[in-house]
């Protein structure tokens, strides 16, 4: 079902919907396109190019208490967080929707993930397709698109008396006020083209490359500040830790890194991951190859954030470019 909704009207559908659910879109912070809670229509920005930080915050936020554990009366009760208010998760790029999806294959996985299917359960997915990429992107060579509608409820396509609506799945249909919303056959325009990077070729011949110097070289770079893992869409490494106050006791789950030196340190001290080069690899070869030997895609949606946003400009377009290279020289 495809509909026009003029600005007003939008303006007017996103009120409503604030009325009754939890509204969270890309707004501007002191300069930065964040997704937040949205408590005016007027906040909501809809031209960007993306946001600094991916919206996975939402279903798998930086820090989050897990559950409770109660000292009452002699007795220790155990009380579970709960996620009661049904959120609506307004303009998110299509890259983005494709890492919630690729999230889903680990914290779905049985046993799920209870609190994480909450947020999933209770989150409907409003996308907002790219009228242009930024120099960074690559989201068509890892099998997405500018307008790619695989993973929402709606999407929606800025055009210039509003927007082309697209309602995708059931969800999203009861979603939409479709009195205001009348129907239309109008297409909406074609979409850029990002850069295009053999990812294909470097997959064939990652194993090729494991004991190579290249990682070590490239390690060299690397100031592990862990921004890469905190800006993706598809990095999930977490700790988990306990803290009392009084009787009560809270399990908090954070984000963390495979680049923080000692996240894989075992008991006894031993660390099988201790220089810089180890896991800047176990980074890239999660994503190229272990993901996807579980789980049955790369561990990349292509938003470019890493790219952007590293400060000793790692780019993993080269590292791509470098793995096929070194393959089909031979890398040992």
């Amino acid at each position: 079902m495809t509909f026009v909704m003029s600005k007003e009207d939008l303006r007017s559908w996103l009120g409503q919907l604030m009325e009754e659910r939890t509204l969270i879109a890309p707004t501007s912070t002191d300069g930065l396109i964040l997704f937040q809670q949205i408590a005016r229509v007027e906040e909501v920005v809809l031209d960007f190019d993306n946001t600094v930080l991916p919206p996975k915050g939402c279903f798998f936020p930086a820090t989050e208490t897990l559950f409770t554990v109660q000292r009452e009366d002699g007795r220790i009760n155990l009380i579970p967080s709960v996620v009661a208010r049904e959120t609506v998760l307004f303009g998110l790029r299509p890259c983005d929707a494709n890492g919630i999806a690729l999230l889903d294959k680990p914290f779905l996985a049985e046993p799920s993930d209870t609190l994480y299917q909450q947020h999933r359960d209770k989150t409907i997915l409003v996308g907002l397709s790219c009228n242009k990429v930024s120099p960074e992107c690559f989201c068509t060579s890892v099998g997405g698109a500018p307008n790619d509608s695989s993973h929402l409820d709606i999407l929606l396509t800025k055009i210039e008396e509003g927007c082309i609506i697209q309602a995708i799945t059931e969800r999203g249909k009861a979603l939409l006020p479709l009195k205001q919303a009348p129907q239309t056959e109008a297409q909406p325009p074609s979409p850029p083209c990002p850069e295009v990077v053999p990812v294909a070729g470097a997959l064939e011949v990652i194993r090729q490359v494991f004991g190579d110097t290249y990682w070590s070289r490239l390690a060299d770079r690397c100031i592990h500040c862990n921004l890469c893992a905190y800006v993706c869409p598809t990095c999930y490494c977490f700790d988990v830790r306990d803290y009392e106050d009084g009787g009560r006791i809270e399990r908090v789950r954070t984000w963390e890194s495979c680049q923080s030196p000692g996240f894989t340190r075992i008991a006894g001290g031993y660390d099988p991951r201790s220089s810089g080069g180890a896991r800047l690899r176990q980074r890239f070869y999660h994503k190229l190859l272990y993901f996807a030997e579980q789980f049955g895609a790369i561990s990349c949606v292509g938003c470019g954030r890493c790219v952007k946003f590293c400060p000793v400009n790692i780019d993993i377009r080269e590292v791509v470019r470098d793995i096929q290279s070194l393959g089909v020289k031979g890398g040992a």
